[in-house]
């Protein structure tokens, strides 16, 4: 069944994947994106761009009713605390503004360092981004306490290869994680848009 999309980040990396992948699988697509450039190669009578900031309540308010479910894919481009504030901040717009219009279906791209591995590596990367895990862990407090139907999507670092492959965890990240690609995300992503359930209101960790 088409699904009517209202996607945050459409312009990243993994944005422009879920919007490819969506559009291709019928699904309508209306894509938020901060200049209307940054999509100029995506023609499809079935997407909707629209210039506005993610992290606007307004914005939001005006956007989300009437979309069956809202995917954001919105993150830091560098491990900064200003970079970082992108998580909470547009938390504080979307999940508000889903509640008031009755939008429940929510899907939400994490870091996996929120997990608890005790290993050396992850100590040191945690301790190397402390803004992205604070930002992180922020915005999945917002979602958390919502009503809202979410899936909170936890990846381990991402690369840009077209390998699919990935394993995936509920509550947990597999042992001996790898790096996954952005294409496994982005159709991990799709396959829950398409869900009848799905893996509502519980945290998923993806890697290779």
């Amino acid at each position: 069944m088409s699904k009517s999309v209202l996607l945050l980040g459409a312009s990243g990396r993994t944005g422009r994947l879920v919007l490819r992948l969506a559009l291709d699988g019928g699904h309508r697509v209306t894509a938020l994106v901060r200049s209307e450039k940054r999509l100029a190669d995506a023609p499809d009578s079935r997407l909707t761009k629209v210039v506005g900031e993610a992290c606007d309540p307004a914005t939001l308010r005006q956007l989300v009713p009437g979309h069956d479910v809202v995917v954001s894919t919105l993150g830091p481009r560098w491990p900064t605390r200003a970079a970082a504030a992108v998580y909470p901040d547009s938390a504080a717009a979307f999940v508000p503004a889903m509640e008031e219009a009755g939008v429940r279906r929510l899907l939400v791209t994490s870091s996996a360092l929120l997990f608890e591995q005790r290993t050396c590596t992850a100590w040191l990367l945690r301790r190397a981004v402390p803004s992205v895990v604070h930002g992180a862990a922020s915005m999945e407090a917002v979602v958390r306490r919502s009503d809202l139907d979410f899936t909170l999507v936890r990846t381990s670092f991402l690369d840009d290869s077209d390998d699919p492959a990935h394993r995936l965890g509920v509550d947990a990240l597999p042992d001996a994680p790898g790096s996954v690609s952005r294409l496994a995300v982005a159709r991990y992503l799709l396959s829950q848009i398409e869900a009848e359930e799905g893996h509502r209101r519980r945290v998923v960790g993806l890697c290779r």
